[in-house]
């Protein structure tokens, strides 16, 4: 069985190097890549020269041999490969596209086949395949939802394929499977506030340790660098401690701040301070989803 996989940027890359680093394909698998630019591939060649590993420039040689291709492009650009591939298609062809804000809807109109989005996060990148098991090298989660279309076997591919490598959430919310009423339900954003606690986090956590980092060299005689390393260890280990010993974040900050103490101080602000950012973070992050949703209306479906 070949799988293609159209697009080497970050996503795309990701998953490719997560697939050859842990070994995911089978003896009778082979991965086929396309990128516009083929220099884009010269690492990943030289890391992994005797792998089922063919590379091209032309979406329609992964269209004409793969049944199943993952289509990891900037979501403008979507339209325009699926155009391009769409005579080489069939009624096996199962697409796997990570575009955030393209619905089942907006595809339908152009194209009526099996589809499923996957939103994958940076964080799942796999930097050892040296792991014990595929519960120590899991990180991140990956959002998965299926139209109707999509057997039972295709979805158990989809779905194991990402969980080698980071925690797969399934949307099973039944509006998910219906294309036809994907846009009357403005009110449940389970997707989008999803997509919001996995896929967009990296960066928003990146940016808080930036900050406190920062700020931090500037009140103190402490190097950015080790302003940010002591930062990053502690995140490591309070995320280790929650999860080993099963701690509330309330147990945790029991256990960390006393009674009018310094810790309990900055406890007390940032409970003042984060509610308000969160909600306004939240509810902008929504807005922007529907801007984006807008857009595709417009550009597919003529709304």
């Amino acid at each position: 069985m070949k799988i293609g996989v159209i697009g080497y940027g970050n996503m795309g890359s990701m998953i490719v190097n997560n697939i050859l680093k842990l070994n995911l394909l089978l003896e009778d698998e082979e991965l086929i890549v396309s990128n516009r630019h083929l220099n884009k591939f010269e690492s990943l060649i030289e890391e992994y020269p005797d792998e089922n590993l063919n590379i091209t420039s032309d979406n329609t040689e992964i269209a004409k041999s793969c049944e199943k291709i993952l289509i990891s492009v900037e979501t403008p650009q979507f339209k325009e490969v699926m155009d391009e591939i769409a005579p080489c298609l069939n009624e096996n062809t199962h697409i796997i596209y990570t575009c955030a804000g393209l619905n089942f809807n907006h595809i339908k109109s152009f194209y009526d086949g099996k589809l499923s989005l996957v939103i994958p996060t940076l964080a799942s990148t796999v930097t050892s395949n040296n792991a014990i098991s595929s519960l120590s090298r899991r990180k991140g989660v990956t959002l998965v939802k299926h139209n109707s279309k999509v057997e039972l076997q295709e979805r158990l591919f989809v779905e194991d394929l990402f969980n080698e490598f980071s925690y797969v959430k399934k949307i099973d919310n039944p509006i998910y499977f219906n294309e036809e009423e994907d846009n009357l339900h403005p009110t449940d954003n389970e997707l989008e506030i999803s997509t919001i606690l996995t896929s967009c986090a990296p960066a928003f956590l990146a940016i808080m340790i930036e900050k406190l980092a920062q700020t931090s060299s500037e009140l103190a005689k402490v190097s950015k660098d080790e302003a940010e390393d002591m930062i990053l260890k502690t995140i490591i280990g309070t995320a280790l401690l929650k999860e080993d010993q099963a701690l509330s974040n309330e147990e945790i900050i029991n256990k960390v701040a006393t009674k009018k103490g310094i810790t309990q101080e900055g406890v007390d602000l940032l409970d003042k301070k984060l509610n308000k950012i969160d909600r306004e973070l939240v509810k902008c992050l929504l807005n922007r989803f529907d801007e984006v949703k807008e857009d595709m209306n417009k550009t597919y479906l003529n709304k």
